[in-house]
């Protein structure tokens, strides 16, 4: 069954499966793909060829096995989602969330309010963004990975979560993306690699490649990265978390 709001626009070369809900004023634009178990949220606009509620499969080739069974996938209200935009199973996009144009967003992640996930962009499966936190264009984003609140990740950073490169399988303990704290900054090109913790209000300075965890407040640069200074009280970014 199709609940679909009668203030909605649908033209007749979207594909909407059985299971789904589209709430007040959506628009979708032509050959949107919508799959089962999707909720769009009221006033989001949708544009051509985006996939939403994709369920991923494999060819038997991948460590990490598919579950069998996804929670709903959830579009938040007032949400943009740009041509060719892909958003897989049990995935939740926040209220007035901008997706840019073919960015991908894996099975069982969730973005907060008013965040930005720009062009070319990939997330990987089983990662938390928080808040208003923005990701610029062809930045990969690895999975289980946890990224706070007013978060700013510049173009072109590299995120990795396997220290052992596959040769050693998929676990959850093995196979951990970094975390990276409220109100911090990542220079373009960066590279950060498994299992580091980054603090609040860090800066990670351009093509830095992050090694080990990075406290709060710190300025850091170079390859591996290392600590160049303090981050000035005038320097940090201030809000509501």
């Amino acid at each position: 069954m199709i609940n679909i709001a009668k203030s909605s626009i649908i033209p007749d070369t979207v594909i909407i499966h059985d299971g789904v809900i589209i709430e007040e004023n959506v628009v979708l634009h032509d050959y949107v793909v919508v799959y089962s178990g999707t909720i769009i949220k009221k006033g989001t606009e949708i544009f051509e060829h985006a996939v939403i509620g994709k369920i991923p499969r494999t060819s038997g080739v991948t460590a990490r096995e598919i579950k069998p069974k996804f929670k709903e996938t959830i579009i938040g209200e007032y949400s943009v989602l740009s041509p060719g935009v892909v958003i897989y199973a049990g995935t939740e996009i926040g209220s007035k969330n901008l997706l840019g144009d073919f960015c991908s967003i894996r099975e069982d992640c969730k973005t907060g309010f008013g965040c930005i996930i720009s062009r070319n962009v990939s997330v990987n499966y089983n990662t938390m963004i928080g808040s208003h936190t923005k990701i610029m264009d062809n930045s990969h984003i690895t999975g289980n990975m946890i990224i706070g609140e007013h978060v700013f990740i510049s173009v072109l950073v590299a995120t990795t979560n396997d220290n052992n490169m596959g040769r050693k399988g998929y676990s959850e303990e093995l196979v951990k993306g970094a975390s990276i704290g409220n109100y911090t900054t990542i220079g373009a090109a960066a590279n950060i690699l498994p299992g580091v913790n980054i603090g609040e209000n860090v800066i990670v300075g351009a093509s830095a490649l992050v090694t080990k965890d990075v406290p709060d407040k710190k300025v850091v640069m170079g390859i591996p990265a290392k600590i160049v200074r303090d981050v000035k009280e005038e320097e940090c970014l201030k809000g509501e978390i």
